[in-house]
């Protein structure tokens, strides 16, 4: 039995009072294997029209009622931009349906989602969709399932499936009926009369309505009247609405709500805590405070970074988006620059946004899903710093790939790319003369300049300026090849002596 217990007081120091708790599902797999769909088919409305690309990019969550049960179903992205979106998801859930084409089987953004789910520890069932394809196979996607390790309940495990079509509802039934009899076998309950506690989902700014946070409550009850916190975010109860939008005055665990009037941007994943009042609710982020100063002041500055440091600005739609962009940052081969994140937050680019810059005509500016107002445009312009704007994460994370390529320290070195022995000195002047040798490694080029060794140690520096090899010219000779050589140097060499060609090489 999993039962959620909140640190919270009781309400009215009544006694706990634990229910059966409506489970929370989230679809996962890949991009293209109907997730959308089958939650646009099980409630009944479009989120892929409003999408851009065509890809879940938010997490939102959605009730539906089922034989007299509750479900609530997280839309967590597949796209794998999203990757720490979509394990919060997981992270959150009780259940997961793990989706599956029965066209294609198994592909690598479902083993990485499944990996998700196992990390998360949670239980899950699969979802095998797309059954009224003409290209559907079945036992094939069972098959590749079971290559997986993904052992399906009558093919030697215990993992209980349905076979579905999200586009056309077939077996729908089927499927949430085995979603419910996953909930029974992990009896889930909760508290109603704990103050409620639970996760952030989605927090975004209105520029109308301020700032607003999506709440998935696994505990408790939430009341008008109560007083939120979470991280460094609080907020009255005044505004609360469900999952539809509709006014509500209380909400309890397993549903969605949204509460608006946020003092700062509570963090997508991070968890909440409510109190009766806001004196409560003060108290405890001043505890949680000095903790956290007590934790930070046992890290080490990073003296020894030597990468360049780009300045970054990111404004974004929704947090969850801002944390995406993040993600991918993190995967960026930083060896010699990496960005430095001035500035992250949701809503329009502002013309306090781009004073952040500080005219520093190296900061990147990046906008995603939002607009930029005309005063950012015209600080923009007086110090050349570009704004980009996308409505796509990858075509985003392509861009901050090729501004980083181009605004990374170069290094200028010196290279050996060959090394050849001197045979023979057939003339000699002053200004050089005329050798002949044999490559041993490498190669050595026309305008080469060239370190003249003599008992390992170098003697001065020369200049190759012509190559003949078989009594025809050429432009360079390689590894293994004899050749003759008109040199100029100011040094003079003699038989047994090694020449090594030495270029400079910018990285």
């Amino acid at each position: 039995m999993v039962v959620w217990f909140s640190t919270m007081a009781k309400k009215n120091n009544t006694q706990p009072d634990f229910n059966k708790r409506p489970p929370v599902v989230a679809i996962m797999g890949h991009i293209d294997h109907g997730k959308s769909t089958l939650l646009d088919t099980i409630r009944s409305a479009n989120v892929v029209d409003g999408e851009a690309g065509g890809i879940t990019q938010h997490i939102s969550a959605y009730v539906v009622e089922h034989k007299n049960n509750e479900i609530t179903f997280l839309d967590t992205p597949g796209h794998a931009a999203f990757a720490a979106t979509r394990e919060r998801g997981a992270q959150i859930a009780d259940i997961a349906i793990l989706i599956v084409s029965a066209e294609d089987g198994v592909k690598e953004q479902t083993m990485g989602a499944y990996e998700f789910i196992k990390n998360s520890k949670i239980p899950f069932v699969v979802a095998i969709n797309k059954i009224d394809s003409p290209k559907a196979d079945v036992d094939k996607t069972k098959n590749s399932l079971v290559e997986n390790e993904i052992y399906l309940e009558g093919m030697g495990g215990d993992v209980s499936f349905a076979e579905i079509s999200a586009k056309d509802g077939t077996n729908l039934d089927d499927l949430l009926d085995v979603i419910l009899l996953a909930a029974d076998v992990e009896g889930l309950k909760a508290d109603s009369n704990a103050m409620a506690s639970g996760v952030v989902l989605e927090s975004s700014v209105d520029t109308k309505r301020g700032i607003s946070a999506t709440l998935i409550i696994k505990s408790g009850t939430l009341n008008s009247g109560d007083y939120i916190v979470s991280g460094d975010a609080s907020a009255p109860v005044r505004i609360m609405e469900d999952f539809t939008g509709k006014a509500t005055k209380s909400a309890t665990f397993s549903r969605p709500v949204t509460i608006v009037g946020f003092d700062s941007q509570p963090q997508s994943g991070e968890s909440f805590k409510t109190f009766s009042n806001k004196k409560e609710a003060l108290a405890y982020m001043k505890e949680e405070e000095e903790l956290n100063r007590e934790e930070e002041d046992h890290t080490l500055p990073d003296y020894f970074s030597k990468q360049e440091k780009v300045p970054l600005i990111i404004k974004t739609d929704v947090v969850g988006s801002l944390e995406a962009i993040k993600h991918e940052i993190s995967k960026m081969d930083t060896t010699s620059a990496e960005y430095k994140i001035i500035l992250g937050g949701v809503g329009d680019v502002t013309e306090g946004d781009m004073k952040s810059a500080g005219a520093d005509a190296k900061t990147v500016v990046v906008a995603f899903g939002v607009g930029v107002t005309r005063t950012a445009k015209d600080v923009s312009e007086t110090f050349n710093i570009e704004i980009k704007q996308f409505d796509i994460i990858y075509e985003l994370t392509e861009f901050l790939e090729e501004a980083l390529e181009s605004r990374r320290t170069r290094i200028t070195s010196e290279k050996q790319f060959g090394e050849a022995k001197i045979i023979r000195v057939f003339s000699w002047t002053s200004k050089g003369g005329v050798i002949g040798g044999k490559v041993k490694e490498g190669e050595l080029k026309v305008g080469d300049q060239v370190a003249i060794i003599r008992r390992d140690v170098e003697i001065g520096r020369a200049t190759i300026k012509g190559l003949q090899q078989s009594k025809q010219d050429a432009q360079h000779v390689e590894e293994g090849q004899d050749f003759g050589m008109m040199i100029a140097s100011k040094y003079e060499i003699a038989e047994g002596d090694r020449l090594r060609s030495m270029r400079k090489v910018t990285e």
